[in-house]
């Protein structure tokens, strides 16, 4: 299901987007950031009733002036019931709110996908090293795994043994590959052999505008993990984090002020 999803935000955005991957990588990620702040804008003013958030907007504007007058005057009772009347003002506009957000959620996260298996990292270019690393379970700590030579394909050793790591906080076995590779009409296919067992998911592309994917399962504890150059806005945007990497730590900067600013610009409310 995860792949078929994937598979349907890549189709559907190279076709939309994919041509600005081979001029500027930060010139795609601000597209992206207007392009959601746009969606967010439209969608609003499409499901919910403008002219009735207009009047309320207006009618907390002269409540506010007018509470800050009778706090002035000292007139508490005056302040207590417009007060209470921003507060009907507030719970009458509150149904107009989760309709906007649930239509929202579909583009944003075909988009967001998008972003996140064409946008977080740069793409491996022709002879650039890539590290590749296959974790496997504790058990198979000091046996040896074994990458299958291909053409276009070179590493520093094809055998690799496997050592004992650290996983999200588990011990695990891990094998790590150094490879270079030339630009071929389609993937490189990194096929690894442990013991009888074969495992061929793994995928490297080099030389295009595109990668595939970094992280492949091939079971609950064999992971081939390809370590490719994080992606940074004007290459200097850091993470924060490991659940704010760099590319959306860059995409979350400009799309929420730009979100502000374009209902601002498109008179929405």
């Amino acid at each position: 299901m995860l792949e078929m999803w994937n598979n349907l935000c890549n189709a559907l955005f190279d076709l939309l987007l994919g041509r600005l991957l081979s001029f500027s990588w930060s010139a795609a990620l601000i597209v992206v950031a207007v392009a959601t702040a746009l969606i967010l804008a439209l969608v609003r003013r499409l499901t919910t009733d403008q002219d009735l958030l207009r009047r309320a907007a207006a009618d907390r504007k002269r409540l506010k002036q007018l509470i800050r007058e009778a706090k002035a005057d000292g007139r508490r009772a005056d302040v207590v019931r417009m007060k209470q009347t921003r507060v009907m003002i507030a719970l009458k506009t509150l149904g107009q709110e989760p309709l906007p957000l649930l239509a929202s959620i579909l583009p944003i996260a075909l988009l967001a996908t998008w972003c996140f298996n064409r946008l977080g990292y740069h793409p491996p270019a022709a002879g650039e090293a890539v590290r590749v690393v296959f974790y496997a379970p504790a058990s198979a700590v000091g046996q040896v795994m074994h990458l299958v030579p291909a053409d276009a394909l070179k590493a520093d050793r094809w055998v690799q043994p496997i050592r004992l790591a650290d996983y999200g906080g588990q011990p695990t076995g891990l094998a790590e590959w150094l490879l270079r590779a030339e630009p071929t009409d389609r993937p490189h296919r990194l096929v690894f052999r442990l013991r009888d067992k074969t495992y061929d998911r793994a995928e490297l592309i080099v030389g295009r505008p595109t990668y595939a994917p970094t992280r492949v399962f091939d079971g609950p504890e064999l992971i081939v993990e390809t370590r490719l150059r994080e992606a940074k806005l004007f290459g200097i945007v850091p993470g924060l984090g490991p659940w704010l990497p760099p590319w959306l730590t860059a995409y979350l900067l400009l799309a929420i002020p730009l979100a502000f600013l374009l209902k601002r610009v498109l008179r929405v409310h």
